[in-house]
């Protein structure tokens, strides 16, 4: 339900002053009042705590129903967006396929796994894509063109970052904050001597790991239903 998205403290505040209300209106004032000027610090108190139901009542109608349909409106594109991320782990994985013909699958591949692929890899050798410009990237402008995709649809889900859930932001900052990611923007544009690229093997197998954690995130919290 909405009530569940709003700041935990602004409803115990709401509630606190709602109870405090009732025992005022239906016990405290059917009490005599014992010292002279206990009505007037009565009707003040009574007074703060109406000031502070309506308060609550105005947050609601103004603020939190406007940010639970926006939310509503934007999840779709953040949900959409995050998934992309993920679908360009997947995609590189299977261009491993095409140099090693052992399946390799997204949801069960190991670091051993990804050494043995990394270690038939030469870093200059021809990749599965092609440039739009024509020529054949090598493995590392394979990985740098992945990445670059990949930090353009965080940067685009982190537009919306008020509507965001802090786990879903930690995952995606995994993923961005990659060994793997670090280590292709320095080298995508060097050539390099080395015979494989078992060097870049365990900072892939983190990155594929974080993408894997925003998968299962994804599957199990991003879609918001209607009566959420």
């Amino acid at each position: 339900m909405f009530w569940r998205t709003i700041p935990g403290a602004v409803n115990l505040a709401a509630l606190s002053s709602m109870l405090l209300l009732l025992v005022k209106l239906f016990i405290f004032n059917q009490i005599s009042e014992p010292v002279d000027g206990f009505h007037e610090l009565g009707l003040v108190f009574e007074a703060v705590l109406t000031s502070v139901l309506a308060s609550y009542v105005f947050y609601l109608i103004v603020v939190h129903f406007k940010e639970v349909r926006e939310k509503k409106a934007i999840y779709p594109f953040v949900t959409r967006w995050s998934n992309l991320v993920v679908r360009d782990c997947r995609v590189q994985i299977a261009g491993f396929s095409k140099v090693d013909p052992t399946k390799l699958d997204f949801q069960t591949l190991e670091k051993q796994d990804i050494e043995a692929v990394f270690a038939r890899l030469e870093p200059n050798g021809a990749a599965p894509l092609v440039f739009w410009e024509g020529g054949q990237a090598n493995w590392l402008q394979y990985f740098e063109n992945y990445r670059i995709r990949s930090l353009r649809h965080i940067d685009k889900i982190m537009t919306q970052l008020k509507f965001l859930e802090a786990p879903l932001v930690a995952l995606l900052m995994k993923v961005q904050d990659s060994t793997h990611f670090s280590a292709i923007e320095s080298l995508s544009r060097v050539k390099l001597n080395n015979d494989n690229l078992m060097t870049f093997a365990g900072g892939f197998y983190e990155y594929v790991q974080a993408c894997r954690k925003l998968d299962g995130y994804l599957k199990a919290h991003a879609i918001h239903s209607a009566n959420e």
